[in-house]
């Protein structure tokens, strides 16, 4: 088995539970393959009979795909082992950049891992359609989305009654900004149960942002907007295309 832990400055140990330990071999022994990088927290802690509990934490991050074990060894020879890669802590790109404001736009707008319905692969396939849909506007006439004069897609995004929270970015609205912190938190947080959902949730925003994922319009007549499913069209132009994770995508009356 392999864990992912985040080098994140300050993040709590990462928690990890033994059971079924023979009651006469006592405490386990724990070691790391190269403390350098992960390191044991102390000793291990009763939870129960038979079951420890430890912690490691992050120092270093490994390179490529190589892992550290950590072995747990009894008095009577039972071993068990945990291959361990530490990642360096996921960060959102610089918001002055095209990547950091579509990032920032994506995770704002897209389902994410805490929606009941959430799928990895259809948000990641609606980021890429929310991208299709700033391209396209950026392409065709910005006046007509609030964006007169648009040279980039910081432009569109900040056009007038666009995009809530956005229409005065980098400085946008501030609630937006906590929900993005929460996000990020929970990604390098090694001890909250969905670390691994929302750390692949951020990393598909981002690489969509960079156009690091093939993507492809998949309206004929091109895609320009989306909202939320069930709040209606944007405007008389706009046709409905198709709904996909929780928005309804749109494009225009020819």
């Amino acid at each position: 088995m392999t864990i992912h832990i985040s080098s994140t400055e300050g993040n709590s140990p990462a928690g990890i539970e033994i059971a079924d330990v023979p009651r006469p071999d006592g405490l386990p022994k724990i070691t790391s393959s190269d403390p350098d990088v992960v390191n044991v927290d102390g000793t291990p802690r009763i939870r129960a009979v038979g079951n420890f509990s430890f912690y490691l934490s992050a120092l270093a991050t490994t390179s490529g795909s190589g892992a550290v074990t950590v072995t747990a060894a009894t008095r009577s020879g039972i071993q068990a082992t945990l291959s361990v890669v530490v990642d360096a802590a996921i960060e959102l790109p610089d918001p002055a950049t095209e990547a950091g404001a579509v990032a920032r736009l994506l995770l704002s707008e897209a389902r994410g891992p805490s929606h009941a319905d959430y799928l990895a692969a259809d948000t990641l396939d609606s980021m890429g359609w929310m991208l299709r849909a700033l391209e396209n506007r950026l392409a065709n006439d910005p006046s007509r989305f609030g964006a007169r004069g648009a040279r980039n897609l910081i432009d569109i995004i900040r056009g007038a009654n666009q995009f809530d929270g956005f229409s005065d970015y980098p400085n946008y609205d501030q609630g937006v900004r906590r929900r993005l912190q929460q996000m990020v938190n929970i990604a390098n947080n090694d001890n909250d149960r969905m670390q691994s959902e929302f750390r692949n949730f951020i990393q598909n925003a981002i690489d969509v942002a960079r156009s690091r994922v093939a993507i492809r319009d998949p309206s004929s007549t091109g895609l320009f907007g989306w909202r939320a499913a069930g709040t209606g069209s944007p405007g008389p132009r706009f046709a409905r295309f198709r709904t996909l994770a929780g928005n309804t995508f749109f494009t225009l009356q020819p």
